[in-house]
């Protein structure tokens, strides 16, 4: 397998992996994969990303409760410089959305 061939199948896996809702470890132990592969591929591809990107992005969010309720139990989250707090009830496919767009600026 080529480089460029192993390249893309670690891209996809690290698609899979955001979309997966898992741990690191759970995601590894669920597919068969070697930690510090995992984890070599994840900075290598982050790090392509970020040297390939010539544009800034920037990412919209909107809260629409502001119940101190939900207030209580959010869990915090940080990317890198980004934080932000999710609530229990977020959208997986959304937080995993954002998540890849952060990771891709940050």
């Amino acid at each position: 397998m080529s480089h460029r061939e192993k390249r893309e199948v670690w891209r996809q896996r690290m698609a899979a992996f955001y979309d997966s809702g898992l741990s690191a470890s759970q995601f590894c132990a669920e597919h068969g994969l070697k930690p510090h592969q995992f984890w070599y591929w994840l900075r290598r591809l982050r790090n392509e990303t970020v040297h390939d990107s010539q544009d800034t992005a920037f990412v919209s969010v909107v809260t629409t409760s502001s119940s101190s309720d939900a207030s209580r139990s959010l869990l915090p989250l940080r990317i890198g410089s980004v934080e932000m707090d999710v609530r229990p009830d977020y959208d997986a496919s959304t937080l995993a959305e954002l998540v890849r767009l952060v990771m891709r600026v940050c």
